[in-house]
């Protein structure tokens, strides 16, 4: 477990580093399914890190080359209603060429020296370098990262939503949902909610996989494969990660608000030893 934690943190960094070099906007909170594992955990700290430093948009921000908006969360987590937007972003075909453009150069080793002192403050042993980024670069030219998303679970034979929503504050959501794949009935549901998106462990999230009581409104597949979905959620009492530090305090007395995408795109879950 820690050494997944380890590869975790240093993809993470190599992420940070890519969109200092790129212009690709947002690098997301959501990995494709055919990306390795762990990264999109290691992409959500990523996009906090590039908030922090501005290379990501957040909540009503200007959208950057690439993005589109996939839907939106409006929601009040004790400071009165707000939009948490989640976003599609396609990355630049040529992003290896900015990259490799400024790999050389005093802004490119500056990134990479900054990524590693990030890892000897997390204790992590491995260094990246140049041919790192390079690597990870080629798996991520023109795809497309979604926020939300609608993944196919064949083992179980189910769907699992997640909604991530990013606010104007940088304040992050989600809202993730299972579903039976042939009914479409919910049978689970989970709510959490980051203040600050570059606080990795700070946040609060519901205790049960029933605790959040969500109304659909509208779940159904459209004609080209990817699925509209509406509805509210409400939830109380969500205790603060075990982890958190910084937290103004032991847990989130509520959480409620509104859900609305037209356009969720269907994911398929890697098969074992695939």
């Amino acid at each position: 477990m820690i050494r997944f934690q380890m590869q975790m943190r240093k993809t993470a960094s190599l992420a940070v580093v890519v969109a200092a070099l790129s212009a690709c906007g947002n690098t997301s909170t959501t990995a494709p399914a055919d990306t390795a594992s762990g990264m999109q955990a290691a992409v959500e700290q990523a996009e906090g890190d590039a908030q922090a430093a501005g290379a990501a948009s957040t909540g009503d921000a200007p959208l950057k080359p690439g993005q589109t908006i996939q839907g939106s969360i409006e929601a009040d987590v004790g400071n009165g209603t707000q939009s948490f937007r989640s976003l599609a972003t396609k990355v630049a075909d040529d992003i290896g060429a900015q990259v490799e453009g400024k790999l050389d150069t005093g802004k490119g080793q500056r990134a990479i020296d900054d990524a590693n002192r990030k890892l000897e403050k997390l204790g992590v042993e491995s260094r990246v370098g140049a041919d790192d980024v390079r690597e990870m670069v080629e798996g991520m030219a023109g795809k497309t990262f979604h926020d939300a998303s609608v993944m196919q679970v064949d083992i179980i034979k189910s769907l699992q939503v997640s909604l991530k929503g990013t606010a104007s504050d940088g304040a992050q959501v989600d809202l993730a949902m299972t579903f039976d794949d042939k009914s479409l009935a919910l049978t689970s549901s989970n709510f959490s909610y980051r203040p600050k998106a570059n606080a990795m462990f700070d946040f609060y999230q519901s205790k049960g996989d029933k605790d959040v009581e969500v109304t659909l409104e509208r779940f159904e597949r459209n004609a080209d494969g990817t699925y509209a979905l509406t509805g509210t959620f409400a939830a109380k009492d969500l205790p603060a990660s075990k982890m958190a530090k910084k937290l103004p305090s032991a847990s989130l007395p509520s959480a409620s608000g509104r859900f609305d995408y037209a356009s969720l795109p269907l994911k398929q879950m890697p098969k074992f030893g695939k």
